[in-house]
């Protein structure tokens, strides 16, 4: 009989984040919000403004707020203007059609309960006391020989 065997490679740590707190932690960048969370430690770390995963000492936050990575996301919705796109913005392009969907007749809008009425289909009615259900059916049995359906 053959065994599966399955080959696991080692554990790619270079991706790995390090927990701010405690060093020993290591935690993928999916789950480091996350993990600050649970983890807390220690109150002086102080946290960006720009993004909450950021935690460094009064001192080194400073320099962090004015060189943060993410802060351009702040600074392109403060002045969209001056900053170029985040993104390319995409080719805009006509498509020649002859069909012109507003020069369409109007149709009238869909009314079940003008369907229901005018259609031989039995209704239900439900959570009604016996009188009024008697009173329901009596309605219908008129309606389907109105309509000649019945």
């Amino acid at each position: 009989m053959e065994e599966n065997k399955y080959a696991v490679g080692p554990v790619n740590y270079e991706n790995y984040l390090t927990c701010p707190y405690n060093s020993a932690h290591r935690i993928m960048p999916s789950r480091f919000s996350k993990h600050l969370i649970s983890c807390g430690g220690d109150r002086s770390l102080h946290r960006c403004p720009f993004n909450g995963t950021h935690l460094l000492s009064a001192a080194a936050m400073k320099d962090h707020v004015i060189e943060c990575p993410d802060r351009c996301s702040l600074e392109r919705y403060k002045m969209p203007d001056t900053l170029p796109p985040a993104e390319p913005q995409a080719n805009k392009f006509l498509v020649e059609t002859e069909d012109d969907w507003d020069a369409d007749p109007r149709a009238q809008p869909y009314d079940p309960k003008n369907y229901l009425k005018e259609n031989h289909i039995i209704l239900n009615p439900k959570g009604n006391p016996p009188a009024a259900r008697r009173e329901f059916r009596e309605r219908e049995r008129k309606r389907f020989l109105e309509n000649n359906k019945f």
